[in-house]
C-alpha cells in the first residue's frame, strides 16, 4: 500500500531548537508499507509525529487583516510593483506561512480551494499575538483551559464506523486505483488521507461564569489536543481556539472564533 504525502512548492524547517534549514522544491513523498496491521499503525504514528513537526516549524498561523488603511493590498510576488491579485478588508481571517523579508505567503478566501498571495508582515496582527491561555491538565482523551471566569473543556474520542455513513471513491480496477473513503455523513472529510478515522472530537465546552457554550466539531477527525491554543482579546471581547490536526497525512488547521460570548465562525482550511 503506499500513501502519497503532501506536494510543497517550498519546505522551510526552522525552530528555536534548530539552527538549520532544509529547502524542498516541488517535493512529493511517498511511503510505502505492507498491508500488515502492525506496520500500518507504526507508519501512521511516524506520519502524525511528521505532521506536527511540520506544521509547527514552517510557522504556519493565522492572523487577521488589520492595515490603517482599512485594507490591504494581495499581490503575486514579494515585492510592491504592479503586481496586486486582490484586496482584503480588516477583519478577515487569513493564514500565513513564514515570512520572507517584508513579505509573508499567505492564504485567504480559506477552503479547500483557497486563494494565496503576498501581503505586507506589517499588515496582519497574529492570533498568538493576543494573551494566550494556557492548557491546566492534558491526558490522552482531554485538555483543560481555564483562567478567571474562563474554562475550556476539549474531549477526544474513538470514532465507530457502524454509527456513521461511509460514502466511498470507488477505484478503476483496470488503473490499480484503490477505493477511499470520500465523505462521512455527507460532508468532506478533515484529517484523513481517504482513510477510516480512528478517532474524533468528543466535544468542545467553552464556559462564561454560568454560560456555556458547545463548538460545532462536524467531520473533524484526528485531533491533536498538545497543538491546541487558546488567545483572547480583551479589547474586543473575543476568544480564538486554534488546533493543528492530522492522522498522518490529512493534516488541517481549525480556528473558532468566539465573540462577546457567542460563537462567531469556524474555519478550517489545508495549511500548506
Amino acid at each position: 500500500m503506499q500513501y502519497k504525502l503532501w506536494n510543497l512548492k517550498s519546505l522551510e524547517i526552522k525552530s528555536d531548537f534548530l539552527n538549520w534549514r532544509v529547502h524542498c522544491v516541488y517535493l512529493s513523498v511517498s511511503v510505502s508499507f505492507t498491508r500488515d496491521t502492525q506496520d500500518t499503525d507504526k507508519m501512521k504514528g511516524l506520519l502524525t509525529i511528521f505532521a506536527c513537526i511540520l506544521f509547527q516549524t514552517t510557522f504556519g498561523q493565522f492572523g487577521i487583516i488589520a492595515d490603517k488603511d482599512g485594507f490591504v493590498n494581495v499581490r503575486n510576488s514579494p515585492n510592491i510593483s504592479n503586481n496586486i491579485i486582490d484586496t482584503l478588508t480588516n477583519g478577515q481571517i487569513v493564514f500565513c506561512l513564514e515570512a520572507e523579508g517584508e513579505w509573508r505567503p499567505t492564504d485567504y478566501d480559506l477552503s479547500r480551494q483557497h486563494k494565496s498571495g503576498y501581503i505586507h508582515n506589517s499588515r496582519v496582527k497574529f492570533i498568538d499575538e493576543f494573551d494566550k491561555i494556557s492548557y491546566d491538565k492534558l491526558t490522552d482523551s482531554a485538555i483543560t483551559f481555564e483562567k478567571d471566569s474562563i474554562k475550556l473543556i476539549i474531549t477526544k474520542a474513538k470514532f465507530n464506523p457502524k454509527n456513521n455513513k461511509l460514502q466511498y471513491h470507488k477505484g478503476d480496477a483496470s488503473k490499480n486505483e484503490m477505493s477511499w473513503l470520500e465523505k462521512i455523513n455527507g460532508k468532506e472529510i478533515w484529517g484523513t488521507d481517504g482513510n477510516v478515522p480512528k478517532n474524533q472530537y468528543g466535544q468542545i465546552t467553552l464556559t462564561f461564569g454560568k454560560d456555556e457554550i458547545h463548538l460545532p466539531i462536524d467531520n473533524l477527525f484526528e485531533p491533536n489536543l498538545d497543538y491546541t491554543t487558546v488567545n483572547i482579546d480583551s479589547k474586543n471581547r473575543t476568544i480564538y481556539i486554534s488546533a493543528m490536526n492530522s492522522d498522518g497525512a490529512g493534516g488541517y488547521a481549525v480556528l473558532w472564533i468566539i465573540e462577546n460570548g457567542t460563537f462567531k465562525q469556524q474555519i478550517t482550511t489545508i495549511p500548506f
